[in-house]
């Protein structure tokens, strides 16, 4: 998983002119007992896919689909992994990075602004697009994490996710980093939302608003689950009122 977003790197050179190209998805489920899972989905928008893929598949030997995003179409493989405690899934989490590789030369679309994608591509093949020469001193990310502190706790019947998202910054040959990735993170809560910050509830589930990946943003979420001793004193005052009722009945 700490790796998960490195399926990307064989295709996200070209990708690259485009804002929004890829696509990242993390989706966290936390149970009642103390386990969970997190789903990570990566894509790339379905026009590059389709149009402007060269050389190796990055999604070679997965399974993919189409979803649709803010209007946009990705071409998406999703992996998840289950966690046996709460720390793990924040280890996991924190370790988690947005791997941008070796992208290689990035071509000039403006300067051969009237050729067709099947230009390009003819361009790629015949090798006149050069797509393995080192990365430029000016591609930089400042720090690839994707998480500043992640931490998640169990109080008795009450529950808590509470991490940050650290900006998104540096920038590839001109391209803001924040521009190039769009990134989405849902927590699903073992029951009903009470408390949260910067996101939308649904029920247990919480989507966190991530418009401007370039500010650092607090992701938080509570719930409390259902304490079961109210019921056990309940039983227990049952119990009691029918064993003396019993007591009584046989006295007399």
């Amino acid at each position: 998983m700490k790796k998960i977003f490195a399926l990307v790197l064989a295709a996200v050179t070209l990708a690259l002119c485009l804002t929004g190209c890829v696509y990242e998805e993390l989706s966290v489920k936390l149970n009642k007992d103390g386990t969970g899972s997190i789903a990570a989905t990566v894509g790339l928008k379905k026009d590059f896919v389709d149009n402007m893929m060269v050389g190796s598949d990055p999604f070679e030997g997965k399974e993919t689909q189409e979803i649709e995003v803010d209007g946009d179409k990705y071409i998406a493989y999703t992996e998840t992994e289950e966690y046996a405690s709460f720390e793990e899934i924040e280890k996991a989490l924190a370790e988690m990075t947005y791997e941008t590789g070796d992208f290689g030369e990035m071509p000039d679309m403006n300067d051969d602004a009237d050729e067709t994608p099947a230009e390009i591509n003819d361009e790629l093949s015949a090798g006149e697009i050069i797509l393995t020469e080192p990365v430029p001193e000016t591609a930089e990310i400042k720090d690839d994490h994707i998480f500043k502190s992640v931490k998640i706790t169990k109080d008795g019947s009450k529950y808590v996710f509470d991490a940050v998202l650290k900006p998104l910054e540096g920038d590839y040959q001109g391209y803001e980093m924040s521009d190039i990735f769009k990134v989405s993170v849902s927590v699903e809560m073992p029951a009903k939302i009470s408390a949260y910050k910067n996101g939308t509830v649904d029920g247990n589930k919480i989507t966190f608003d991530l418009s401007d990946m370039s500010e650092e943003l607090e992701l938080y979420a509570e719930c409390k689950t259902a304490s079961i001793a109210p019921v056990i004193i309940c039983g227990v005052l049952v119990l009691g009122c029918v064993v003396a009722f019993i007591v009584i009945r046989k006295r007399k």
